[in-house]
């Protein structure tokens, strides 16, 4: 925690142990990104509406994820809502998780040396906020929210992916310049 309160600390200085640690909860950081991705990927493909908000899926050419379907004269495909309970319980579980791995990935990033920490740390952040609640808006705003809901992960996605990267690669492979002393003309 030292090195955090420290202004000239830069996570190139750590020490190799502390280095491994960082890197390997990176690394399943970003295994955790990836299946993020395939998550959403099959909520798109079976419709982010009608997952939380039992909106009717748009498919195209009459197909879904699970192969063609059939309609029948005079009946409605059934959609079931995401009941508040579900609900709840899944931010329950995003709302502890979500935040503890900001947490640290920010705080690597900030030793990082970069100049846009700034920004990068505060659209982490947004970005985190508004997927949390875009569930919750989809749901009780009837579908209308589902493309909040893919921004927003993406968003988080590609913040998360630069807080990830940034510190792994300035730990091996940062500057030591910052710590040499100018040499005169």
């Amino acid at each position: 925690m030292r090195q955090f309160a420290s202004s000239g600390f830069r996570i190139w200085n750590l020490s190799l142990e502390a280095k491994l640690i960082y890197t390997c909860f990176g690394l399943f950081t970003l295994l955790g990104l990836a299946s993020s991705a395939l998550f959403y990927e099959q909520l798109v493909g079976d419709g982010i509406g009608r997952y939380y908000s039992g909106a009717p899926a748009v498919s195209p050419m009459g197909t879904s994820a699970n192969g063609p379907e059939i309609t029948l004269p005079g009946a409605a495909p059934i959609s079931v809502a995401m009941t508040y309970g579900k609900l709840l319980e899944v931010s329950h579980f995003h709302l502890f998780t979500v935040p503890v791995i900001l947490l640290i990935l920010t705080h690597l990033f900030m030793l990082t040396g970069a100049r846009t920490k700034l920004f990068w740390i505060s659209a982490a952040w947004f970005s985190a906020f508004l997927h949390l609640a875009a569930p919750w808006l989809v749901r009780y705003g009837n579908g209308s929210f589902t493309a909040l809901y893919a921004l927003s992960g993406a968003f988080l996605g590609i913040t998360s992916l630069v807080l990830t990267v940034a510190p792994i690669w300035a730990m091996w492979f940062g500057s030591q310049a910052e710590n040499r002393p100018p040499t005169a003309p």
